[in-house]
This record gives structure tokens, sequence and C-alpha cells, in this order.
């Protein structure tokens, strides 16, 4: 006689079916039941034996009163950032910039144009206001714009900060390292503000044709800052983003060999997006959605194959998306949230003390969610800002009944500058079909034979 199982019910699930013929169980929060064929059989007909039993149960593919607090309790973790306020304030100093990327989403101004810097008494408006976030920790992170370009605001926030109580800053900066200098290098290390996140598109000849420089080659630039901030001024691990554009394509390898030779152990292949200067050049510097994967499948490849063979790197969206895989801990990456981080985890701060949802969003006026005049409550609490919330939680679209929801999320800045829409047409989304693209990839290489590989980047990079 069959042994008596406990009483339970099926959680949501979706069913991914790997290459080698296993298939994964995956719930709407991304939890993972990993099924053999004779398995999956099984749980078709629902004849569970006791291990099948115990598998789905800690899955939470099926809910028992074992594990029914248990998942509640995942739900409250994963999505407890709706409710802790903004952590990540940006704020840009200037939209002035010294450089003319050619997909340049913030639409910068030249270096001598005026009327693009903030002035002292927006920067004390804008911590005063970050200050009204209920957030105990916050990060204040300096874009723009070139931010170094009006470098004494930044001076002032710091300083300003200082004289306030009830908060514990980390302070960041985002910067193309050509208008560094020795005064503001030491200006960092003195307020211990090491974490500093510049760009590396790939080689100097793809790097300088990406990111043009009047002054010679920014590449050069870019490198003797990094390499001085290392070994002068004690700066430990510098960060950099790689955007990818039509130039990059043929060059996977070689981005990822300089990103070694500069010392950096991970290495993020931004893709394109059409906001900005990149959406009015994207017939020169454009691609399509297979073209990216081709490209980024090609870069994670090469990637695990340089970690295999003793040097070591990491690929960051796949990282990232481990970490939803593996875990229902909140991603704060605000990016890789549902809802998105946008008004809940960040918001972005102009020159005039204008707040808008996030820093992608900074030059659509659609979504401007408020100004520094106004208190914090009636920012957030604004129905341009609960707006984006909304949309960004996806809830009514058919995202939500995607294999891939517990993995996935949605940017309405990047649909409203793709579609004109803030709702997706998915079958005309390019990112959609990206992301799928990559899910499917991951999951293939957690399940085969590159885990141990992918599992010590996402420990290494906890």
């Amino acid at each position: 006689m069959p042994e008596a199982l406990p009483k339970f019910e099926f959680n949501k699930y979706f069913v991914h079916r790997l290459n080698d013929g296993r298939v994964l169980l995956i719930t709407s929060l991304g939890r993972i039941a990993r099924l053999n064929k004779n398995e999956f059989a099984a749980f078709q007909k629902q004849k569970f034996d006791r291990a099948l039993f115990k598998k789905l149960e800690q899955s939470h593919i099926i809910i028992t009163e074992q594990n029914r607090q248990l998942a509640v309790d995942d739900y409250k973790i994963r999505y407890s950032h709706v409710c802790e306020g903004v952590s990540l304030h940006i704020v840009n100093p200037t939209m002035r910039c010294n450089q003319n990327c050619l997909y340049c989403y913030a639409n910068s101004s030249g270096l001598d144009s005026t009327g693009f810097d903030m002035g002292e008494e927006t920067a004390k408006k804008i911590i005063d206001f970050a200050w009204q976030s209920p957030r105990k920790e916050i990060t204040i992170e300096f874009q723009g714009g070139e931010p170094l370009a009006n470098f004494p605001i930044i001076e002032s926030i710091v300083n300003y900060a200082k004289t306030k109580k009830g908060k514990k800053v980390h302070w960041r900066v985002v910067s193309n390292l050509t208008l560094m200098d020795e005064t503001i290098a030491s200006f960092l290390q003195k307020n211990q503000i090491f974490d500093v996140c510049t760009s590396i598109d790939g080689p100097k000849k793809l790097h300088d044709k990406n990111r043009p420089w009047s002054k010679g080659s920014s590449f050069d630039k870019v490198v003797q800052w990094i390499n001085c901030l290392k070994q002068d001024y004690g700066f430990k691990r510098l960060g950099a983003l790689c955007t990818v554009t039509k130039n990059s394509l043929p060059f996977s390898e070689e981005i990822v060999d300089t990103y070694l030779e500069l010392g950096f152990s991970d290495i993020t292949p931004v893709p394109l997006r059409k906001i900005g200067l990149a959406g009015k050049n994207w017939e020169k510097i454009g691609y399509s959605g297979s073209e990216y994967i081709d490209f980024w499948s090609k870069t994670l490849d090469y990637c695990i194959k340089k970690t295999r063979e003793g040097k070591p790197i990491s690929e960051q969206f796949t990282v990232l998306n481990l970490g939803k895989m593996n875990r229902v801990e909140p991603n704060y990456h605000t990016c890789f949230s549902k809802p998105c981080g946008a008004a809940l985890m960040q918001c972005s701060y102009q020159p005039n003390g204008d707040i808008f949802t996030c820093d992608e969003a900074k030059a659509v006026s659609l979504f401007k969610i408020g100004t520094v005049e106004q208190s914090y409550k009636q920012v957030f609490t604004s129905k341009e800002a609960l707006n984006i919330v909304s949309l960004s939680s996806s809830l009514g679209f058919a995202c939500n009944e995607c294999k891939f929801t517990g993995f996935c999320r949605f940017c309405p800045v990047l649909t409203y500058c793709t579609q004109g829409s803030l709702v997706p047409m998915l079958a005309l989304d390019q990112e959609c079909k990206t992301k799928k693209a990559q899910f499917s990839l991951i999951l293939e290489k957690l399940f085969g034979k590159d885990r141990e590989i992918l599992l010590k980047w996402l420990e290494e990079n906890n």
C-alpha cells in the first residue's frame, strides 16, 4: 500500500525544459525544482514518492502546512524593497560633459555650455530632501553629464552632508575620469569616497570610437587614472561598465581581455538602448536583439573559459540573474527588481532640483515626479511616482504569465523610448526577447557543466 503523504496544494508554477531532457518547475518567485524524465512523468500523474514530494515541497511547487509560512516569508523578503524607501539618490551636479559619446542617454550638453550646472542652494535642498528618506543607510551617487565638470558642488554636497546626523552615507562617483586631477583624487581619498565607476568599452580603438574626446584618446586618459587611483591613492577596486554598440560586436574576446589586462575581475556588457543620443544614432550604432545575444553569449563563454584557465572574470548580468535564481533576498540592483527600483529604491536629481524616477529617465520629461521644493511624502506618493511603480510591477501584463517572471523585470522608460507607450507590446519588444534568451542560456549553464563556476561567481559577488 503506498505511503500516505501530507495534504498539499499546488503553488503557481511554470515548466521549462532543458536541452538534456530534464525539466525545471519554476514558481512565480523564481524558486526552482529540477526533475528528471521519470520524476516529471510522475509529477504529471501526481504519483509522488516521498523523495519527489520532498523536492517539490522544498522548492514551494507544492504548499503544505510545513512550508506555507516559509512561502509567505519568501514573498515578504523578495518584495521588501516596496516598503523601505529610497536608498539610491543620484545627483547630477551638471548636465555638461567633455565627451561626445555616441550613445549618451542623458543628452548631455557641451563642456562650454551655460545654464546646466547645479547651484549651492539646490545642492543643500537635495541633501535635506534625501534625509527625509526612512532609510538609515543611503547611497549618494554623482552622475551627469560629467559630474567632475562641476566638482565644487560635489565638495559642497559632501561637506554639507557631514553637518547632518541620522544617516550613514555611502558615496559613489560615476565619471569618465578625463577631468580627474590630483586635487579631486585627494578630496575623494580624504573623504573615503573609494567607490568610483567609469566606462571601458573595450580596446583603445573601440573605446575611442564609441567615446570620442576632443583632447586625444579617452582610453589612454581613463587607463592612466585607473592605475593612478589604485597605485597612488589606495583605491582597492574600481568599477567599469562596457556599453555595447554595433562597433563592439566582433570583439567580445578582445573586450574581456582588455578588462583582465586592466585588473578587473568582472565585466558588465550593457546592451544599447534607444534612449537619448543612442536613439538618434541607432542606424549607426544599433543592432538587433539576436545580434546582442550572440555577442553576450560569446562574452559569457569566454569569461567562463578564462575563469577555468585561472584568470577569473565574471559576467555581471549572469551573476545578477543567478542571484534571483538561487536566493529570495531582494536584489538591490534597482534595475533587477520587480517592481523596479524607480521611485522606490532610487531617484535622480537634476541640476535645477527636479526629481525623476531613475537615472535612465532623467532626459524624458514624462518621468519627472516632483522637485526638492516638495516634501519626500508628496513626491513619492504622487500619482506620477505611483503610476510608474504600478507599471513596473507588470501586474496585468502578459509578463506575469511568462515562465521567467520570477527572474525578470519591466522597464517603463525603455518601453516608452522604444515603443512610444508605457504599456509594452511584447511581440515587438526586443528586450523581452533578449532577456528570455539570456534566462534560457543561464539555466542551461547553471544545471550543466559550468555550474561550479557560476556558483563560485555568485558567492564571490555576494
